[in-house]
């Protein structure tokens, strides 16, 4: 029999082991051309480098989460707010994407109050938001990113 909340805990976990493994495939496809990068595309892989270290992070809750660990959980969600906080790797300066960032971080934040607490229902509901936020920073960025490439190439 589940104990209270393990339900929930399990769907949550299969819900975000799947978007993990979505987002890795994105990144892990993006590297395979990595041998023939040209010297001036140096930021782009210590961009990735640095998205790979939060996909590190994010296993670290996911896994804390499955088995209500929460130092593991915490370790992952100080990470990702050290991460998250590093101004070298704010991709954009716009004021959309300060907007992001910053609900990234606040839910983050709630992430970590909820995990120091124990509360791994809590925990897990702020790690699907936490998740989500991300997901909606990550689409407005390559959107940009394509405008901008367009832009570039019809002048």
């Amino acid at each position: 029999m589940l104990k209270k909340g393990s339900f929930s805990l399990l769907v949550v976990t299969f819900f975000m082991a799947s978007l993990i493994a979505l987002m890795v495939h994105g990144t892990a496809t993006s590297q395979q051309g990595v041998k023939n990068i040209p010297p001036d595309a140096k930021l782009d892989l210590e961009l990735s480098t640095f998205m790979r270290k939060k996909l590190e992070a994010s296993n670290q809750i996911l896994e804390g989460l499955t088995v209500e660990d929460a130092e593991l959980i915490i370790k992952g969600a100080t990470l990702l707010l050290e991460l998250s906080s590093a101004e070298r790797f704010q991709v954009q300066h716009d004021v959309m994407y300060r907007q992001f960032s910053g609900e990234f971080q606040r839910t983050a934040k709630g992430l970590l109050e909820a995990a120091e607490k124990k509360n791994f229902d809590a925990a897990a509901l702020k790690w699907m938001d936490t998740t989500m936020k991300c997901l909606e920073c990550h689409k407005f960025v390559r959107g940009t990113r394509i405008a901008g490439s367009r832009l570039s190439t019809e002048h």
